[in-house]
């Protein structure tokens, strides 16, 4: 972060606290950004297979001060739209959290599902993780259409898809790093190899999603 000028960063657990082991996944980051309350601000999980522990996992969560809630459906084992996940939604939206999800992984993870979710709650935020890239890339701008509640991420995204997000959607573009899945580095200069507007460039880099998380 310090090597790319990066000063805050959300951060959520990794793949096995996000399908399995949410409580200590939340813990640690909680931890973490506690530790660093400067630098990070925390994703909360929680597997709606889970039932009523999950929606006691995830207002706890909430509670102990995560910002934003992230889910990947590709590996939790639903389809992103699917009714398992509205009780959680509804928590999200009573704590004004925004919501994360992973897209772009057939067949559980898909933009236009996220679509159909936003549509049933309206008053959540959402994020489009890595907005379909790439196999799907071509689906997350149609997606947004009669959802003005959806963000989009860029990372993991081609020069092309960022520059088609900034000329049909520049208001809902948001920075991600996908790190560690993708490098920091490479993720900022596909960005800004994309996008030649300076005041669009912050905005991307931080004054949508400061306003999005409430910073």
């Amino acid at each position: 972060m310090d090597e790319n000028g990066v000063d805050h960063a959300f951060i959520a657990p990794s793949k096995q606290y996000t399908a399995v082991y949410n409580r200590e996944g939340n813990q640690m980051i909680a931890d973490i950004c506690r530790q660093y309350p400067k630098r990070f601000s925390g994703y909360a999980v929680s597997n709606p297979w889970y039932g009523e522990k999950a929606r006691e996992e995830l207002k706890r969560a909430l509670d102990d001060g995560m910002k934003a809630v992230y889910f990947d459906s590709s590996i939790q084992g639903f389809c992103i739209s699917d009714e398992l996940v509205y009780p959680l939604i509804e928590i999200c939206g009573l704590h004004r959290a925004p919501v994360y999800f992973h897209t772009g992984t057939p067949a559980f993870a898909l933009p236009f599902q996220l679509h159909f979710l936003a549509k049933r709650f309206p008053e959540v935020t959402f994020i489009m993780g890595h907005s379909g890239a790439n196999d799907f890339a071509g689906d997350a701008l149609p997606a947004l259409h009669g959802c003005p509640n959806i963000l989009l991420d860029t990372s993991l995204n081609l020069t092309v898809s960022i520059q088609a997000m900034a000329v049909n959607a520049p208001d809902r573009m948001v920075f991600g790093s996908a790190s560690p899945r993708s490098t920091l580095s490479y993720e900022i200069a596909r960005v800004e190899k994309g996008v030649e507007d300076p005041e669009l460039l912050e905005d991307i880099f931080g004054r949508t999603i400061r306003g999005v998380m409430k910073l």
